[in-house]
């Protein structure tokens, strides 16, 4: 039974630690997190011990692995924090702020040997899980061109680094990094990018459109958005367009990104003289998937296959580059 602590009791916490309940070989075992109160409550909600200092909890814990969920500046703080005391992280997204914390973040992890993976849970989402099947076994024909959205109305959990340009920098780095990476995942490196966005008061860009262009002829739109009014319900979207078939995922849950309870899905294949077939996923929480295939990878000592570190430095470069894209309204290659 792998032990597993958690670092930052926000709200993604919530998710990881639910989905810990439910994963064969692996226990929650303590939360850390400045905050007292918070780290109180916590502890008390998923009975683990809590904790204050995250230094203090690795070095009395000894976990196996711990989740960092903690605001995206500090994640390369505290992986290295982690790398000190030997223990193996699952880190949320985005993996950091810029490509030169990223990569420093990766310097560490292939110096001190531990597992390290980024929590890309999109990978794992039911319906995204079969779009990437149907394009690796060829059932879509060569994909051209790709269309996926990700829109809700502002997140702020209580917090206040979110909308920081600086410390979240809102959707265009917080929202938009999802389906970067899995248009990175279904369909490789990204060549160059030019993006149109809007800012709001926070000083984010909280609404934008990307155009990408990958090294092997593919195109992509993505929409991210914090900018839907308050009764918009959350709701992401993929269209694939293919030689073969065209796929069209739609996804919408309640009117927040954590209610998960009154979710619409439903993923539809369109081919050449043929009925369009309607499917609707198997319902799951990804969460639990991912948090699964981390235990694996802790039990078999083996760095992640389906988020790769170099996958995890691609992304942060292609967002890194839309935003100087949105910023200077050019053209940026990669």
């Amino acid at each position: 039974m792998k032990r597993i602590a958690i670092i930052g009791a926000g709200m993604i916490s919530n998710s990881h630690a639910k989905a810990l309940k439910n994963v064969e070989n692996g226990t929650l075992c303590a939360i850390a997190d400045i905050n007292k109160e918070a780290a109180d409550k916590f502890a008390k909600e998923y009975q683990c011990k809590a904790y204050y200092e995250v230094e203090t909890m690795l070095q009395q814990e000894k976990p196996d692995g711990a989740i960092i969920c903690l605001p995206t500046f500090l994640h390369a703080k505290y992986v290295e924090v982690c790398a000190n005391y030997g223990v193996n992280v699952l880190c949320e997204k985005p993996v950091e702020m810029t490509v030169e914390a990223t990569q420093k973040m990766l310097d560490v992890v292939d110096k001190s040997g531990i597992i390290f993976m980024v929590a890309q849970v999109v990978r794992f989402w039911p319906g995204y899980v079969e779009i990437k099947e149907m394009a690796d076994s060829g059932e879509l024909g060569d994909i051209y061109m790709a269309y996926a959205s990700r829109c809700s109305t502002m997140q702020t959990w209580g917090n206040t680094w979110l909308n920081d340009p600086d410390k979240g920098a809102g959707a265009i780095q917080d929202m938009h990094v999802h389906d970067i990476d899995y248009l990175r995942h279904l369909c490789g490196e990204v060549d160059y990018v030019y993006c149109l966005g809007s800012k709001d008061d926070t000083k984010c860009w909280n609404h934008v459109m990307s155009s990408l262009s990958f090294k092997n002829g593919f195109k992509a739109v993505a929409e991210a958005s914090f900018t839907m009014r308050s009764t918009y319900p959350f709701t992401m979207s993929l269209n694939v367009s293919g030689t073969k078939a065209t796929v069209e995922f739609i996804y919408r849950a309640g009117y927040s990104i954590g209610d998960r309870d009154s979710v619409n899905t439903v993923l539809r294949i369109f081919k050449d003289n043929e009925e369009p077939i309607e499917i609707v996923p198997e319902q799951y929480d990804p969460y639990e998937k991912q948090l699964s295939y981390f235990i694996e990878l802790l039990e078999t000592n083996k760095q992640p296959e389906i988020v790769p570190h170099q996958q995890n430095l691609d992304v942060i470069k292609a967002v890194c580059a839309i935003r100087e894209s949105v910023d200077n309204n050019k053209i940026v290659h990669l």
